[in-house]
């Protein structure tokens, strides 16, 4: 899949109002602060100078900060902001490209049946493809800028079509794909407050209601709780770990991203978990 280079005139020329000609200008001053040129450059379109990239961020970061994003000078939030406006523009053009069916509930036999396709690396970059044709649900891979820290993000768009967008902060297969559950199970659970989006770091361990929920539907969608017990009980036998996962239909990367994560150990499994180069995989590079 190439990098997102589109050709529909999907941002304002120049802001109409007064009020939005200061929003504007607030924005790009700020992006000018929190963006380095490598950060620009690394989200430019093809052939788009790193000025025009600054000025398509702020001029689509400023028109949807009123909806879509939080009110915050710092730089982490204007980098995030500015990621945000990318998942936007991304989800709009996919839609309008008509490549998206109609929305009607997210169940979580659909969620263990999208977490199936897990067991073949070799389909990730069909994932997009596979969510909006069959599930209503507009998937955006995009790079978070340096030092972001987000994971993912949900929201609906006007009409009601989920956006789900994952930044790849850490380029593992693991990673990608308990954020993505993470993500979809926001939109099985929490559907009717994604007026406004939700955005997951994942490494905060927040304790709000929601994100609790969301963890525990994505992990089951990913691995039984039955099954789970018996990989943990094994997670010192890599051998026995191993063929636990094969009997339960559980990719050994992704157990063994769990059990790194649960037992706060990041220096097991440093074999298992080099499945592939998810960014590669989508067409980004792995800078």
């Amino acid at each position: 899949m190439d990098k997102f280079s589109g050709s529909e005139e999907d941002f304002e020329v120049y802001p109409p109002k007064r009020d939005s000609v200061t929003n504007f200008k607030t924005t790009l001053d700020n992006l000018r602060i929190a963006l380095s040129a490598a950060d620009l450059k690394s989200h430019s379109r093809e052939g788009e100078a790193v000025n025009d990239t600054l000025i398509r961020l702020a001029l689509n970061s400023s028109a949807n900060a009123s909806v879509l994003f939080r009110k915050n000078d710092s730089a982490e939030e204007t980098k995030i902001n500015a990621w945000l406006s990318i998942i936007d523009e991304r989800a709009k053009t996919y839609l309008m490209r008509g490549n998206v069916g109609r929305f009607s509930g997210l169940s979580e036999e659909s969620l263990r049946n999208i977490a199936d396709i897990s067991l073949q690396p070799e389909l990730i970059a069909t994932l997009p493809d596979i969510l909006a044709r069959y599930h209503g649900v507009i998937l955006v891979v995009e790079p978070g800028f340096r030092s972001m820290k987000m994971d993912g993000c949900v929201y609906n768009l006007p009409q009601g079509t989920p956006v789900v967008g994952i930044s790849v902060r850490y380029n593992r297969y693991d990673n990608f794909w308990f954020t993505l559950m993470h993500e979809l199970a926001h939109i099985n659970l929490h559907y009717d407050r994604l007026n406004n989006p939700i955005l997951d770091d994942l490494e905060s361990g927040s304790e709000a209601d929601v994100e609790i929920e969301a963890n525990i539907v994505a992990k089951d969608s990913l691995v039984s709780r039955q099954h789970w017990r018996l990989i943990w009980g094994f997670r010192d036998k890599v051998d026995l770990m191993v063929d636990a996962c094969r009997k339960a239909g559980v990719h050994p990367a992704i157990a063994a991203g769990m059990i790194r994560y649960q037992s706060k150990n990041y220096a097991l499994y440093p074999d298992l978990i080099k499945v592939m180069d998810v960014r590669r995989a989508f067409g980004f590079s792995d800078d």
